[in-house]
């Protein structure tokens, strides 16, 4: 009834919000490149990768569970709990790799301020599952566009008066802070039965639930950023912004499943628990051949005006790296449908099956992204990440299947 009555502001601002969250990497890395040029937007866009990869031990990949938690198991007591443990851990290794690497005093002071700012969103992400499950996934959507707004011109003004991007980065974390302690937080009041406390009693038995999407996703942003890691060791901080430029089209696509999938992940919950398997089945078909036409689309646009469009907004000669363009867009595509079918599995509760994928192809492209970038740089850092994801969608659709063939069997039996 809940999700009724709300269901238009909810696919409203979730779109809204997904946009803002999405479009803010790539608008600050248009910021840094023109404000303070490729070595300083290699530097971002480095340690905004390694951040958002941090990110998840913050998170712990609680939401797929809090969010579709439609039955209340667990009390939001246990998720916040659970949230506040996890973010203190991220921080401590955050610590640790900053202290442990070799680097310059910028980067490295940068990329602890981009770890505490997305350990910052981890906390977010826990109020975001709540209004999700409670129905009311507009109000993270609301909360998103403030906090985005207010950040993308916090740190714009700051760089722009200062020319220090260590500066801009505090401004990032104190105006993300801001928002959190207010806008948030009065969103958080409007329910009665979420009080914040202390309570320990079901952690375990959450961690236990998402302890296997949690090494999922960490290893899949693994498999995102091995590449990116190659390139810090073996190239430029200019080569590194270059190729987080080209990668930045594929956000198209990856925000088409924001905007579009997340909204669907507790109907489709409810319509897994009620036994609606055929239903389900062809909701996963549809999505599918959904993302595959945009992923077309995606690389038809690409090649017809992806590098003058890059070039006019970064500032940045490319004409030579079209080919890596329309690579980028295909990789677009499969994380789509991975991080798709994901999710699908995840609802299924079938999430221990993920074990099977997420290792296997991290120690494939942590083999492969070395060699090809010390060979080609660019080239063989995309051509890295797409036979990556080619294993991991192979391996996905595989599992998927054979939840969706047992269910249907079930059922007919």
């Amino acid at each position: 009834m809940e999700l009724g009555k709300h269901a238009k502001s909810n696919v409203l601002w979730n779109m809204i919000g997904s946009i803002c969250e999405s479009a803010l990497n790539l608008v600050l890395m248009i910021v840094v490149n023109r404000i303070a040029g490729e070595a300083y937007g290699g530097i971002f866009t480095f340690s905004f990768s390694h951040a958002q990869m941090m990110y998840y031990l913050g998170t712990l990949e609680v939401r797929p569970i809090h969010s579709t938690d439609v039955q209340q198991k667990y009390r939001f007591a246990d998720y916040f709990s659970l949230r506040m443990v996890s973010c203190v851990f991220m921080i401590l290794v955050c610590l640790g790799y900053v202290f442990l690497t070799d680097g310059d005093p910028v980067k490295k002071q940068f990329m602890m301020l981009m770890c505490i700012y997305k350990m910052l969103d981890a906390v977010y992400d826990l109020f975001a599952s709540m209004f999700q499950q409670h129905g009311r996934i507009a109000f993270s959507g609301m909360v998103s566009t403030m906090r985005v707004s207010l950040v993308l011109v916090g740190f714009t003004v700051t760089l722009l008066m200062t020319k220090n991007l260590v500066a801009a980065g505090v401004v990032m974390v104190l105006v993300s802070l801001g928002v959190l302690l207010t806008f948030n937080m009065s969103k958080w009041r409007t329910f009665d039965d979420v009080p914040i406390r202390w309570q320990f009693s079901h952690a375990a038995e959450i961690l236990r639930a998402c302890f296997p999407l949690f090494i999922s996703v960490f290893v899949m942003l693994y498999i995102s950023n091995a590449p990116k890691y190659a390139i810090d060791r073996y190239c430029t901080d200019v080569v590194q912004n270059r190729y987080n430029i080209l990668f930045m089209p594929a956000f198209v696509i990856n925000l088409f499943s924001q905007f579009v999938l997340r909204p669907m992940l507790t109907p489709m919950a409810q319509m897994w628990n009620q036994g609606k398997s055929k239903a389900f089945r062809g909701n996963v078909i549809r999505m599918l051949l959904a993302i595959s036409a945009l992923t077309i689309l995606g690389v038809a646009g690409a090649w017809l005006l992806g590098i003058p469009l890059l070039e006019l907004v970064y500032g940045v000669p490319l004409a030579a790296e079209k080919g890596i363009l329309l690579w980028v867009m295909v990789y677009g595509g499969l994380n789509a449908a991975s991080v798709f079918l994901y999710d699908m599995i995840a609802v299924t509760r079938r999430q221990k099956w993920l074990l099977a994928a997420y290792p296997l192809v991290a120690v494939v492209v942590g083999i492969l992204a070395p060699i090809w970038v010390q060979k080609q740089e660019m080239l063989g850092a995309i051509l890295s990440s797409v036979a990556a994801q080619l294993l991991l969608n192979g391996i996905l659709l595989g599992i998927m299947l054979i939840v969706l063939h047992r269910a249907v069997e079930r059922k007919t039996a």
